[in-house]
């Protein structure tokens, strides 16, 4: 068993261990708490293994306020918001924080929030998460990482913009400043498919030594499904107690029953995988005896006719002398008189 796992709350993250679940909702909680306990009432009956929010802090995230963010919703309409105020409308106080984390504990499951600013750090360490995130959008973002670093706690960021060379440093950034252990998500925004690069999956395990997960965009499940089979540990996708409502985030959601299909794909994906070996299929084994071919005389033969390659075939089934020792028979006698079409057995030669 591979010993890259990191340790999140209950749960090892990493190969031998089952894939990691995360149902994101960061954007369809809508900052309302009867939906946000609504929404961890669904994932944990779904079985997921961690609910996952954002910090945001638009107060110290945002220095242009004016800044408006267009996005999509399922009937295809455009709406535009001012970004600030968008995320005024998902923000939480720090009491309520505190409920949330509570709330997503007391259901068993893991509480994960993205520090989108560098005091967030502090309120997730006072409600007591086993891991922190971060976005994309932080990776240039020094004293954020290093704050997190001092907490000794593992780091979770998405690719996204990073280069390797730019993973190494922000790593480092966490490690000097004392952090113990990554986990890295694939993450990329285009529709540009020959941009996705999903072979960093096994290129970061192997380079970093880190669980590697995939975080998707959007609703399509084949790359999800893709990334179960180049390793991932780690797979998120965005849920919705409905997903035409005409807020940010909804659109790309997926509804319960969605999330439940998609969840119970990915368990049955992952039992595929096996073992890092080539092994048969019990079937496969016992087809084996049927399909696999015996050592067949070709001709009459007396008793002690030496056997020569030319008297031999192979034939199905392969319940008699295997094909593959056909150099051990030739040169061995018959002990008896053999009819052509005759199975070849080890009593019939000396």
């Amino acid at each position: 068993m591979n010993s890259n796992y990191i340790q999140v709350g209950s749960k090892r993250i990493g190969d031998g261990h089952p894939i990691y679940i995360m149902a994101d909702l960061g954007l369809t909680n809508g900052g309302d708490l009867s939906r946000t306990f609504e929404l961890i009432d669904v994932a944990s009956e779904m079985g997921v293994d961690a609910v996952k929010f954002q910090m945001i802090g638009p107060e110290h995230l945002l220095g242009d306020k004016a800044v408006e963010y267009t996005y999509t919703t399922l009937t295809g309409e455009k709406i535009t918001e001012n970004m600030y105020e968008m995320f005024l409308k998902l923000s939480f106080s720090v009491e309520e924080w505190h409920k949330i984390a509570e709330y997503t504990k007391s259901k068993g499951l893991e509480f994960i929030c993205t520090a989108h600013y560098f005091e967030a750090v502090a309120i997730l360490e006072e409600i007591g998460v086993n891991i922190h995130k971060i976005c994309t959008w932080s990776a240039t973002h020094k004293r954020l990482v290093q704050e997190i670093g001092k907490t000794g706690k593992p780091l979770m960021l998405d690719t996204g913009v990073f280069t390797t060379a730019s993973l190494l440093e922000t790593l480092g950034w966490h490690a000097d400043a004392g952090g113990k252990g990554s986990l890295i998500l694939h993450d990329f925004h285009t529709e540009v498919t020959t941009d996705m690069n999903f072979n960093s999956i096994p290129f970061i395990k192997k380079q970093f030594g880190s669980p590697v997960g995939y975080t998707p965009q959007g609703r399509d499940f084949d790359k999800d499904f893709m990334s179960i089979g180049m390793g991932v540990n780690i797979l998120e996708k965005r849920l919705t107690v409905d997903n035409t409502i005409p807020e940010n985030g909804h659109f790309k959601a997926l509804n319960p029953n969605e999330f439940n299909d998609w969840l119970q794909r990915v368990r049955v994906l992952e039992s595929s995988l096996g073992f890092s070996t080539v092994l048969p299929t019990k079937q496969d084994f016992k087809d084996s005896e049927r399909y696999f071919k015996s050592l067949y005389i070709n001709r009459d033969v007396q008793e002690n006719t030496v056997i020569t390659d030319e008297m031999l075939s192979a034939r199905r089934p392969g319940i008699g002398i295997s094909a593959k020792y056909v150099d051990e028979v030739i040169g061995k006698r018959t002990n008896r008189n053999l009819q052509a079409e005759t199975m070849l057995d080890w009593s019939d030669l000396n």
